[in-house]
């Protein structure tokens, strides 16, 4: 080269990397390490002015960037014509060709552009009408992996217009399949990591996830360790399309990011992970070989307290997990023990090293007995959490750690109660293969929850504290119930799940609680039945109503059943499982019909025979002239759904329903009403009407013996004729 020639000056560009927020000076210094260092910390994001290199390091290397945005307009808006206008003025040849296809992505709002739609559309037409003028053509819209991607920024009345360089987030590192489980970022994973003080260059040697998940923190560990760049797998980037792309050299940079990649034999790094559930294992491992990491990261189903992880004592690690956090209450207290558990592991098996964990819940976190160093908030799908570091010292270890993992005096007296009952109730239980069965009912008032076994889980629900009650009393005493209850009970510290009960009104009975779709099968005298433990307030499965249950099946051969307010027509299967002709059942829910006709045909009962109206129970009774044999009647105590006709009080209106019910029963047939109204009175004129008898002893099992008031009720025939 002529050394009196001029080597062309690079153009320089100002960036804008966005990354989660709390993550920015992590990012910023990962950006330092790839020799980028003209920046400036913003709010979850970092400028950096570079050269085109510079662009295609940043984009490829960066484990901690959402997007690298090039902004290329800025200006003020005082109307929507001015953000037309604002952008059709740009030079939009030196980034794209007419031939490109285009993107618009629209953040924020103001007085003038009310909608990010409409946003997108006034700044796609000002393109198309730029090259319009300069062509007669127009680029075309391509939504999901256009040539070139555009944002728009709207900030009260300034408007930022950017090229989005990388095209989609840099969080999708292409070994995650899309739907798959994904509660956590992988780049927000990675900026935990690096602010843990794990990476390529570290001197920690052993990586412990003990809830690992789909195995997030594991995968980007390794790949950090391997020194393998996360966007290599990456096939889409927003700058392919861009005009001033230099396809050679982003070609160089990629064969040098493949060429440090280092060799797993020389590592001497142990990554292990353990979920108890199944589907984040698999999803763990499928996550592992599509990274290319199969056989250097090792994933167990298995509950972190049981599992034998290899630990090099004499090598240092980390542990770093991102625990369920309970958003709700019932959550919340399930989770107190598997916390608890999780401090007790990490300082007895993880002495010495750093530990980290993601919540979003402090009183959660307070249950880990180290004393935390620092913490970062972050934002992990949608939720505000803290990443807390912990470092597991003598120093740092509280010193009520070891008393902390004993139960409170009051906790233990539960446990006490409990074990107490589980050891009576088992043995009849399993006498009469009874799966589901109330093992506590406020046996101590101060302690005022119900507590039901669904075979291996615990549902507890929580009485109605009366206001003279402190409610951080009820709820310190709620925590000694929860925490009694997975070594009292033998039970999963996860499988504990906690309501509020509370008067229903109206159609409140019917609203979900939550969206888990937690559904299992239980078994009772030969039927099958689908309960849901967290969805709703009840379970899908009355257990006081059990012995009822048992007396219809008994007395349901060869009869026409009816089952009124049948909730989920668990009566009608005991009737179909006794040899009932048919069954009907009416209830007024979508949710409950559609349950009902689900349980009927998990056993295997012809919907012909066995059918399921949807109705007003009160209404189908006035308007029906078909005959029963045998009738079952539970109805709510107090119902004002605006399905029904009028509002149903079941004192004051209890003697209509038998009256039309009765109306409906064979001449020897039988009725069994029932209703769980605590101060509930019989309409005497009833008893002169019909041969009425109260059974409400003899439908109590032993489980309710406590409790004789849950429900009433009758069996009632017409009376003979002399």
């Amino acid at each position: 080269m002529n050394p009196n020639t001029e080597v062309p000056e690079q153009a320089m560009y100002a960036l804008e990397i966005t990354c989660p927020i709390g993550m920015e000076n992590v990012l910023e210094k990962e950006l330092h390490a790839e020799g980028l260092t003209q920046t400036r910390l913003g709010e979850a994001q970092v400028k950096l002015t570079t050269d085109l290199e510079g662009i295609y390091k940043a984009c490829l290397w960066s484990r901690v960037g959402t997007r690298v945005m090039l902004p290329i307009a800025q200006f003020k808006m005082e109307s929507a014509d001015d953000l037309y206008n604002g952008v059709k003025v740009i030079d939009w040849s030196q980034h794209l060709l007419v031939s490109n296809t285009i993107a618009i992505d629209c953040h924020g709002t103001n007085h003038h552009i009310r909608n990010t739609q409409f946003g997108a559309v006034r700044t796609k037409d000002a393109i198309a009408d730029y090259f319009v003028a300069q062509t007669g053509e127009r680029p075309s819209v391509e939504k999901n992996q256009p040539d070139v991607r555009i944002a728009v920024r709207i900030k009260r009345d300034v408007v930022t217009v950017s090229i989005d360089l990388s095209g989609e987030s840099m969080h999708r590192r292409s070994y995650r399949q899309q739907g798959a489980m994904a509660p956590l970022k992988e780049n927000l994973a990675a900026g935990l990591l690096l602010r843990a003080g794990w990476g390529v260059d570290s001197d920690l040697k052993q990586l412990i996830d003990p809830m690992c998940g789909s195995g997030t923190f594991l995968v980007e560990a390794a790949l950090m360790s391997l020194d393998i760049a996360p966007g290599l797998r990456r096939q889409y980037w927003g700058f392919k399309g861009w005009k001033q792309h230099d396809h050679r050299l982003w070609q160089q940079l990629n064969d040098f990011a493949k060429n440090r990649k280092k060799d797993p034999e020389s590592l001497g790094i142990r990554f292990q992970g353990t979920d108890r559930e199944q589907k984040a294992i698999a999803a763990a491992r499928e996550n592992i070989k599509r990274a290319g990491l199969t056989g250097i990261i090792d994933v167990s189903m298995s509950p972190f307290q049981e599992h034998e992880f290899i630990v090099e004592e004499a090598q240092p690690g980390l542990v770093i997990t991102n625990p369920p956090y309970g958003e709700r209450l019932g959550d919340e207290m399930a989770l107190i023990a598997l916390y608890r558990q999780l401090g007790e592991w990490v300082v007895k098996h993880a002495h010495g090293w750093p530990f980290m964990m993601l919540t979003s819940n402090d009183h959660l976190a307070r249950q880990i007995p180290v004393r935390p160093e620092k913490s970062t908030r972050v934002i992990n799908g949608g939720i505000e959490c803290r990443a807390y570091q912990f470092p597991v010292t003598d120093a740092n270890i509280k010193a009520d750690a070891v008393a902390q993992s004993v139960m409170t005096p009051g906790a233990q007296m539960v446990a006490n109660r409990l074990q107490k009952n589980l050891k009576k109730m088992k043995k009849w239980a399993d006498k009469n293969k009874i799966q589901c069965f109330r093992v506590y009912d406020a046996d101590m008032p101060e302690y005022a929850v119900a507590i039901d076994l669904y075979n291996d889980w615990a549902h507890v629900q929580e009485y109605q504290a009366p206001k003279s009650v402190d409610p951080e009393k009820a709820k310190q005493r709620l925590f000694e119930v929860v925490s009694a209850i997975p070594n009292a009970l033998n039970i999963a510290e996860s499988n504990v799940v906690v309501k509020h009960r509370q008067r229903q009104a109206g159609k409140g009975q019917y609203e979900k609680l939550d969206q888990s779709q937690h559904e299992m099968i239980v078994e009772e005298y030969g039927c099958d039945f689908i309960v849901n433990l967290k969805d709703y307030l009840d379970t899908g499965l009355f257990l006081d109503h059990r012995p009822v249950r048992k007396l219809i099946q008994q007395k349901a051969d060869g009869v026409r059943f009816l089952n009124l307010f049948c909730y989920t027509a668990s009566a009608s299967v005991h009737a179909g499982q006794g040899g009932a002709l048919t069954t009907l059942s009416v209830d007024m829910s979508n949710t409950y019909t559609d349950w009902a006709r689900r349980n009927i045909e998990l056993n295997e009962f012809s919907e012909r025979d066995h059918a399921v109206v949807r109705a007003d129970c009160f209404e189908w009774l006035k308007q029906s002239r078909d005959e029963f044999d045998l009738i079952f009647m539970d109805p709510p105590t107090f119902s004002n759904s605006k399905k029904m006709a009028d509002v149903l009080d079941i004192q004051r209106d209890h003697g209509d329903l038998v009256r039309l019910a009765m109306a409906r029963l064979a001449t020897t047939g039988e009725l069994i009403f029932s209703n769980n109204y605590r101060r509930f009175r019989l309409d005497e004129d009833l008893m002169s009407e019909f041969d009425v008898q109260d059974i409400t002893r003899s439908t109590l099992d032993p489980d309710f013996e406590r409790n004789n008031k849950i429900h009433q009720c009758y069996l009632i025939k017409h009376k003979s004729v002399p």
